[in-house]
């Protein structure tokens, strides 16, 4: 889905909606931190609503900084 303004929706867009930190949706995407199954849905469902994807650019370029 894209935003009106014609850009795609960023996980900056989905925590506002959900009314999380980025790094929290970040860590649902990545499983990489426990967070509370309320919270894990509410953030799913905005994910799903939005149509959010991503951007893989964006984590190979952050993947390949770390290192890893």
């Amino acid at each position: 889905m894209q935003k009106s303004n014609g850009s795609k929706v960023t996980i900056g867009d989905v925590a506002r909606i959900a009314n999380v930190s980025k790094s929290t949706v970040s860590h649902v995407l990545n499983d990489t931190k426990h967070v509370s199954d309320r919270t894990k849905d509410k953030i799913l469902k905005v994910i799903e609503e939005t149509g959010y994807t991503p951007n893989l650019v964006a984590k190979a370029l952050k993947s390949r900084r770390r290192g890893r």
